[in-house]
């Protein structure tokens, strides 16, 4: 059922857009909203209290998926939380933008298109890196703690996620935390996914950078993933193609699922992932 889940999801996710009721994003804002105007986050709020907002939908969710298991409807109700879950239409449209002014030569429409993607990234890395972070963010990492965890486990890093970008200027103790939380939820599929990088991309340039952080616990995950993601494509500089970098690291990501996708099948077939 994971991989069924899984296809019918990211087909649907290529060939449509989603509304808003098919987006986390506000389904989170609700959520929070409610949370924080009976003032659940304040300077004082214990750890416990933001343990709880993050484990009751989780927990939630965990026991409406069981309630159907082995049925089709445990397959309608898995697969529709994952569609909620995975992908960030607003990026994916801002991005096809950019290209259209790509082709027309807008440098001007471009740059503003990159600003909204990368946000406080622009300066610091490439337009291209951070596709390839986005894409992390919104699908490998909620596909991999899906196929290990089901719906429960996408449900807890999507909450994570949404929780850790939209509370980071309201509460400094509450802001380290999320981070902290979200850096643990991250340690082995950002690994994952690098190594994934590897076996897709130029693996003898990259093996050595993904070798040198494999064991490090402090290394952050983007680091880790975007100096891999370096190494295993290799792109010729073009400065009047300004689509060349992020649309090579673009296809480098895409690439990427669709192993990681195989590996699933695979151990579906085995038996390892039901």
């Amino acid at each position: 059922m994971t991989l069924i889940s899984l296809l019918l999801v990211l087909l649907v996710e290529r060939v449509t857009t989603k509304s808003q009721y098919w987006q986390a994003g506000f389904y989170a804002d609700k959520y929070l909203q409610g949370i924080v105007s009976r003032g659940g986050f304040t300077s004082t709020s214990k750890s416990w209290i933001l343990a709880l907002v993050i484990i009751a939908p989780v927990v939630l969710t965990y026991l409406v998926v069981q309630e159907f298991t082995g049925g089709l409807i445990e397959l309608v109700v898995s697969t529709a939380i994952l569609m909620v879950c995975v992908g960030c239409p607003a990026i994916r449209a801002t991005y096809k933008c950019f290209l259209k002014a790509a082709n027309r030569g807008d440098l001007q429409a471009c740059s503003l298109y990159e600003d909204e993607i990368s946000g406080n990234d622009k300066g610091e890395i490439s337009f291209g890196l951070s596709l390839v972070w986005q894409n992390y963010r919104h699908y490998t990492a909620v596909i991999l703690w899906f196929a290990v965890a089901g719906a429960a486990g996408a449900m807890l890093y999507t909450l994570v996620r949404e929780m850790t970008a939209r509370l980071s200027d309201e509460n400094e103790q509450i802001s380290q935390q999320l981070k902290g939380l979200l850096n643990i939820l991250d340690w082995i599929p950002v690994r994952i996914t690098a190594l994934g990088f590897l076996l897709v991309g130029h693996f003898s340039r990259a093996f050595p950078t993904w070798l040198a952080y494999l064991p490090d616990p402090t290394v952050e995950a983007k680091t880790l993933l975007l100096d891999v993601s370096k190494q295993a494509e290799e792109i010729e500089p073009d400065e009047n193609d300004c689509t060349e970098e992020p649309c090579t690291l673009v296809k480098l990501a895409k690439r990427n699922v669709m192993f990681l996708l195989v590996i699933i099948a695979l151990l579906t077939l085995t038996g390892w992932v039901n």
